[in-house]
């Protein structure tokens, strides 16, 4: 049975701790966060919000890969 861990997961250096003892991190909120602070952009910097998130994941992924 795979245990996936969902709540606190905002930075690469938890990702990685939990990543540690867990088969899995939801990320959720963080995700959400990074798209509100972006919310008064206009749509034509709807990009600004994609590179935020993927630069978070990216950087999850790695430390988790690293550890």
């Amino acid at each position: 049975l795979p245990i996936v861990v969902g709540f606190g997961i905002n930075n690469a250096e938890t990702a990685a701790s939990i990543s540690a003892c867990a088969d899995g991190v939801v990320v959720g909120s963080a995700i959400v966060k990074k798209m509100a602070a972006q919310k008064d952009q206009k749509a034509e910097q709807t990009a600004t919000i994609v590179r935020d998130v993927t630069d978070l994941l990216r950087s999850m992924r790695e430390a988790m890969d690293a550890n």
